[in-house]
Protein backbone atom coordinates (compact mmCIF):
# COMPACT_ATOMS: atom_id res chain seq x y z
CA UNK A 1 0.00 0.00 0.00
CA UNK A 2 1.42 3.36 -0.77
CA UNK A 3 1.12 5.68 2.15
CA UNK A 4 1.90 9.07 0.02
CA UNK A 5 -0.29 8.77 -3.01
CA UNK A 6 -3.28 10.52 -1.98
CA UNK A 7 -0.73 13.56 -0.03
CA UNK A 8 -3.40 15.81 -2.08
CA UNK A 9 -6.48 15.24 0.21
CA UNK A 10 -4.52 16.63 3.24
CA UNK A 11 -5.27 20.50 1.93
CA UNK A 12 -8.25 19.32 -0.14
CA UNK A 13 -9.84 18.28 3.17
CA UNK A 14 -8.87 21.42 4.89
CA UNK A 15 -10.98 23.35 2.25
CA UNK A 16 -13.90 21.00 2.12
CA UNK A 17 -14.45 20.78 5.87
CA UNK A 18 -13.92 24.46 6.66
CA UNK A 19 -16.83 24.93 3.20
CA UNK A 20 -18.38 22.63 4.78
CA UNK A 21 -18.88 23.80 8.47
CA UNK A 22 -19.19 27.48 8.14
CA UNK A 23 -22.19 27.14 5.66
CA UNK A 24 -23.80 23.85 7.04
CA UNK A 25 -23.50 22.47 3.47
CA UNK A 26 -22.51 18.43 3.50
CA UNK A 27 -18.78 17.52 3.13
CA UNK A 28 -19.32 14.53 1.26
CA UNK A 29 -21.16 16.45 -1.54
CA UNK A 30 -18.01 17.52 -2.37
CA UNK A 31 -15.70 14.54 -2.01
CA UNK A 32 -17.65 12.49 -3.72
CA UNK A 33 -16.68 13.96 -6.90
CA UNK A 34 -13.54 13.76 -5.80
CA UNK A 35 -13.08 10.69 -5.76
CA UNK A 36 -15.09 9.62 -8.63
CA UNK A 37 -14.44 12.03 -11.03
CA UNK A 38 -10.75 13.62 -9.92
CA UNK A 39 -9.00 10.39 -9.11
CA UNK A 40 -9.84 9.19 -12.58
CA UNK A 41 -8.44 12.57 -14.17
CA UNK A 42 -5.64 12.43 -11.81
CA UNK A 43 -4.20 9.06 -12.51
CA UNK A 44 -4.60 8.07 -8.76
CA UNK A 45 -5.91 4.47 -7.76
CA UNK A 46 -9.64 4.69 -7.96
CA UNK A 47 -12.38 3.90 -5.34
CA UNK A 48 -15.71 2.51 -6.28
CA UNK A 49 -19.18 3.84 -5.93
CA UNK A 50 -19.84 2.30 -3.06
CA UNK A 51 -16.49 2.72 -1.55
CA UNK A 52 -16.25 6.22 -2.35
CA UNK A 53 -19.35 7.04 -0.97
CA UNK A 54 -18.76 5.37 2.45
CA UNK A 55 -15.22 7.16 2.55
CA UNK A 56 -16.84 10.49 2.14
CA UNK A 57 -19.21 9.50 4.61
CA UNK A 58 -16.40 8.71 7.40
CA UNK A 59 -14.37 11.90 6.73
CA UNK A 60 -17.45 14.32 6.87
CA UNK A 61 -17.91 12.41 10.37
CA UNK A 62 -14.53 13.65 11.43
CA UNK A 63 -15.26 17.16 10.27
CA UNK A 64 -18.79 17.18 11.71
CA UNK A 65 -17.74 15.75 14.57
CA UNK A 66 -14.92 18.43 15.70
CA UNK A 67 -17.67 20.77 14.54
CA UNK A 68 -19.92 19.39 17.21
CA UNK A 69 -17.67 19.84 19.75
CA UNK A 70 -16.98 23.51 18.91
CA UNK A 71 -20.84 24.50 18.61
CA UNK A 72 -21.40 22.92 22.01
CA UNK A 73 -18.80 25.05 23.56
CA UNK A 74 -20.52 28.15 21.85
CA UNK A 75 -23.76 27.20 23.23
CA UNK A 76 -25.38 27.76 19.79
CA UNK A 77 -27.11 24.33 20.12
CA UNK A 78 -30.81 23.74 19.95
CA UNK A 79 -30.71 20.40 21.95
CA UNK A 80 -34.72 19.99 22.26
CA UNK A 81 -34.29 20.22 18.34
CA UNK A 82 -31.53 17.87 18.12
CA UNK A 83 -32.93 15.31 20.30
CA UNK A 84 -36.01 14.87 18.80
CA UNK A 85 -34.59 14.41 15.00
CA UNK A 86 -31.43 12.01 15.50
CA UNK A 87 -33.50 9.14 16.79
CA UNK A 88 -35.41 9.12 13.49
CA UNK A 89 -32.34 10.08 10.95
CA UNK A 90 -29.64 7.90 12.40
CA UNK A 91 -31.14 4.55 11.66
CA UNK A 92 -32.34 5.54 8.35
CA UNK A 93 -28.94 7.02 7.40
CA UNK A 94 -27.53 3.13 8.19
CA UNK A 95 -30.89 1.55 6.09
CA UNK A 96 -29.57 3.84 3.37
CA UNK A 97 -25.81 2.97 3.76
CA UNK A 98 -27.21 -0.89 3.81
CA UNK A 99 -29.11 -0.55 0.57
CA UNK A 100 -26.85 1.09 -1.01
CA UNK A 101 -24.75 -2.08 -1.44
CA UNK A 102 -27.50 -3.31 -3.41
CA UNK A 103 -28.58 -0.78 -5.85
CA UNK A 104 -26.42 -0.48 -9.36
CA UNK A 105 -23.47 1.91 -8.82
CA UNK A 106 -24.48 3.69 -12.25
CA UNK A 107 -28.12 4.42 -10.63
CA UNK A 108 -25.84 5.69 -7.75
CA UNK A 109 -23.96 7.89 -9.96
CA UNK A 110 -26.87 9.37 -12.22
CA UNK A 111 -28.49 9.97 -8.84
CA UNK A 112 -26.26 11.86 -6.93
CA UNK A 113 -25.74 14.04 -10.36
CA UNK A 114 -29.83 14.54 -10.06
CA UNK A 115 -29.43 15.48 -6.78
CA UNK A 116 -27.06 18.21 -7.03
CA UNK A 117 -29.23 19.50 -9.56
CA UNK A 118 -32.12 19.42 -7.01
CA UNK A 119 -29.86 20.95 -4.18
CA UNK A 120 -28.83 23.58 -6.19
CA UNK A 121 -32.43 24.93 -6.77
CA UNK A 122 -32.94 24.47 -3.43
CA UNK A 123 -30.24 26.90 -1.97
CA UNK A 124 -31.20 29.07 -5.07
CA UNK A 125 -34.88 29.50 -3.80
CA UNK A 126 -34.01 29.48 -0.50
CA UNK A 127 -34.59 33.55 1.01
CA UNK A 128 -31.96 34.87 2.85
CA UNK A 129 -32.78 36.13 6.28
CA UNK A 130 -30.76 38.53 9.35
CA UNK A 131 -29.18 35.95 11.89
CA UNK A 132 -29.93 38.04 14.58
CA UNK A 133 -33.76 38.73 13.64
CA UNK A 134 -36.72 37.31 15.91
CA UNK A 135 -38.67 35.40 13.76
CA UNK A 136 -42.41 35.54 13.69
CA UNK A 137 -42.71 31.49 13.21
CA UNK A 138 -46.37 29.93 14.33
CA UNK A 139 -47.42 31.69 17.45
CA UNK A 140 -48.39 27.76 18.81
CA UNK A 141 -44.75 26.77 18.72
CA UNK A 142 -42.65 26.36 21.38
CA UNK A 143 -40.88 29.49 22.59
CA UNK A 144 -37.05 29.12 23.41
CA UNK A 145 -34.54 31.52 24.69
CA UNK A 146 -30.34 30.35 23.46
CA UNK A 147 -27.89 32.87 25.25
CA UNK A 148 -24.12 31.95 23.51
CA UNK A 149 -21.03 31.47 24.98
CA UNK A 150 -20.06 35.29 23.41
CA UNK A 151 -23.44 36.73 25.06
CA UNK A 152 -25.57 36.53 21.99
CA UNK A 153 -29.40 36.12 22.62
CA UNK A 154 -31.64 34.47 20.74
CA UNK A 155 -35.58 34.68 21.16
CA UNK A 156 -37.34 32.24 18.96
CA UNK A 157 -40.64 30.05 18.44
CA UNK A 158 -39.79 26.54 17.16
CA UNK A 159 -42.66 25.29 15.24
CA UNK A 160 -43.12 22.51 12.76
CA UNK A 161 -40.95 19.84 13.83
CA UNK A 162 -43.05 17.19 13.26
CA UNK A 163 -42.55 17.80 9.83
CA UNK A 164 -39.01 18.48 10.27
CA UNK A 165 -38.20 14.84 11.20
CA UNK A 166 -39.75 13.85 8.18
CA UNK A 167 -37.61 15.93 5.95
CA UNK A 168 -34.13 15.33 7.94
CA UNK A 169 -35.08 11.36 8.28
CA UNK A 170 -35.82 10.99 4.04
CA UNK A 171 -32.44 13.02 3.94
CA UNK A 172 -30.85 11.10 5.73
CA UNK A 173 -31.65 7.79 4.46
CA UNK A 174 -30.66 9.05 1.04
CA UNK A 175 -26.79 10.22 2.52
CA UNK A 176 -26.63 7.19 3.81
CA UNK A 177 -27.60 5.69 -0.39
CA UNK A 178 -25.71 8.48 -1.98
CA UNK A 179 -23.56 10.41 0.59
CA UNK A 180 -25.86 13.79 0.62
CA UNK A 181 -28.92 14.90 1.68
CA UNK A 182 -28.92 15.37 5.49
CA UNK A 183 -27.61 18.74 6.01
CA UNK A 184 -29.76 20.02 2.97
CA UNK A 185 -32.88 18.70 4.26
CA UNK A 186 -32.36 19.68 7.75
CA UNK A 187 -30.81 23.49 7.72
CA UNK A 188 -33.10 25.46 5.11
CA UNK A 189 -36.26 24.05 6.98
CA UNK A 190 -35.19 25.01 10.40
CA UNK A 191 -34.60 28.59 9.59
CA UNK A 192 -37.41 29.34 7.06
CA UNK A 193 -40.30 27.13 8.55
CA UNK A 194 -39.57 26.13 11.75
CA UNK A 195 -38.41 29.73 13.11
CA UNK A 196 -34.63 29.08 14.08
CA UNK A 197 -32.14 31.71 13.96
CA UNK A 198 -29.43 31.29 11.10
CA UNK A 199 -26.64 30.37 13.80
CA UNK A 200 -28.67 28.18 15.99
CA UNK A 201 -30.29 26.43 12.85
CA UNK A 202 -26.41 26.13 11.46
CA UNK A 203 -25.11 24.33 15.01
CA UNK A 204 -28.07 22.32 15.38
CA UNK A 205 -27.99 21.03 11.84
CA UNK A 206 -24.43 20.09 12.27
CA UNK A 207 -25.32 17.73 15.50
CA UNK A 208 -27.98 16.05 13.85
CA UNK A 209 -25.48 15.81 10.33
CA UNK A 210 -22.76 14.55 12.28
CA UNK A 211 -25.13 11.79 13.88
CA UNK A 212 -26.53 10.30 11.03
CA UNK A 213 -23.34 10.49 8.92
CA UNK A 214 -21.53 8.48 11.66
CA UNK A 215 -24.20 5.88 11.49
CA UNK A 216 -24.06 5.73 7.60
CA UNK A 217 -20.14 5.56 7.74
CA UNK A 218 -20.35 3.17 10.31
CA UNK A 219 -22.82 0.58 8.46
CA UNK A 220 -20.46 1.16 5.08
CA UNK A 221 -16.79 0.34 6.96
CA UNK A 222 -18.84 -2.70 8.48
CA UNK A 223 -20.12 -3.88 5.30
CA UNK A 224 -16.95 -2.74 3.20
CA UNK A 225 -14.82 -4.70 6.01
CA UNK A 226 -17.04 -7.79 5.79
CA UNK A 227 -16.76 -8.22 2.51
CA UNK A 228 -13.32 -7.27 1.48
CA UNK A 229 -11.50 -7.40 4.58
CA UNK A 230 -9.60 -4.66 6.89
CA UNK A 231 -7.26 -4.17 2.96
CA UNK A 232 -10.92 -2.81 1.47
CA UNK A 233 -10.86 0.45 4.10
CA UNK A 234 -8.36 2.85 1.74
CA UNK A 235 -6.19 3.83 5.06
CA UNK A 236 -3.75 5.54 2.45
CA UNK A 237 -6.38 8.08 1.58
CA UNK A 238 -8.01 8.33 5.33
CA UNK A 239 -4.51 9.04 6.90
CA UNK A 240 -4.33 12.26 5.14
CA UNK A 241 -7.24 13.27 4.88
CA UNK A 242 -8.90 12.33 8.15
CA UNK A 243 -6.01 15.25 10.13
CA UNK A 244 -7.09 17.70 6.77
CA UNK A 245 -11.08 17.28 8.00
CA UNK A 246 -10.00 18.36 11.51
CA UNK A 247 -8.46 21.30 10.85
CA UNK A 248 -10.91 22.48 8.48
CA UNK A 249 -13.09 22.42 10.58
CA UNK A 250 -11.68 24.68 13.02
CA UNK A 251 -11.57 26.95 10.58
CA UNK A 252 -15.33 26.52 9.55
CA UNK A 253 -17.02 27.11 12.80
CA UNK A 254 -14.88 30.04 13.18
CA UNK A 255 -16.25 31.41 9.83
CA UNK A 256 -19.45 31.25 10.90
CA UNK A 257 -21.48 34.02 10.24
CA UNK A 258 -18.78 35.63 8.97
CA UNK A 259 -19.71 35.53 5.06
CA UNK A 260 -22.42 37.17 3.75
CA UNK A 261 -25.06 34.70 3.87
CA UNK A 262 -26.91 35.43 0.37
CA UNK A 263 -23.46 35.42 -1.05
CA UNK A 264 -22.55 32.12 0.17
CA UNK A 265 -25.93 30.49 -0.57
CA UNK A 266 -25.38 31.57 -4.40
CA UNK A 267 -22.19 29.90 -4.89
CA UNK A 268 -23.15 26.63 -3.73
CA UNK A 269 -25.95 26.35 -5.90
CA UNK A 270 -23.72 27.62 -8.79
CA UNK A 271 -21.13 25.03 -7.42
CA UNK A 272 -24.00 21.91 -7.14
CA UNK A 273 -25.27 22.70 -10.30
CA UNK A 274 -22.06 22.42 -11.99
CA UNK A 275 -21.30 19.77 -10.01
CA UNK A 276 -24.58 17.81 -11.12
CA UNK A 277 -23.58 18.90 -14.93
CA UNK A 278 -20.65 17.64 -14.52
CA UNK A 279 -21.43 13.72 -13.06
CA UNK A 280 -24.42 13.40 -15.33
CA UNK A 281 -22.05 14.26 -18.09
CA UNK A 282 -19.10 12.15 -16.78
CA UNK A 283 -21.01 8.77 -16.11
CA UNK A 284 -23.35 8.66 -19.81
CA UNK A 285 -21.59 10.44 -22.52
CA UNK A 286 -18.44 9.79 -21.32
CA UNK A 287 -18.91 6.51 -19.12
CA UNK A 288 -16.12 4.36 -20.67
CA UNK A 289 -13.50 7.11 -18.95
CA UNK A 290 -14.90 7.06 -15.99
CA UNK A 291 -15.74 3.58 -15.46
Amino acid sequence: MDWTVYWFMLPVCVVVAGVAMFSGISGAALLTPVFLIGFPLIGVPTLTTVAAIGTSLLLETSGFGTGVYRYLKMRLVDTVTARLIVPIALPLGALGAVVSRHAPSQGLRLGYGVAMFGLAWVLFRERSRDPGAPVPGDAKGQERTIESADGRVFRYRASGLGLQRVLSGGGAFVAGLISTGVGEATLPPLVQRSGLPVPVAAATSTVIVASTVAGAAVTHAVQLVSEGGIGAVPWNLIAWAVPGALVGAQIGTRLQGRIPERAARLFFAGLFAVIGATFLLAFTVFVHQFA
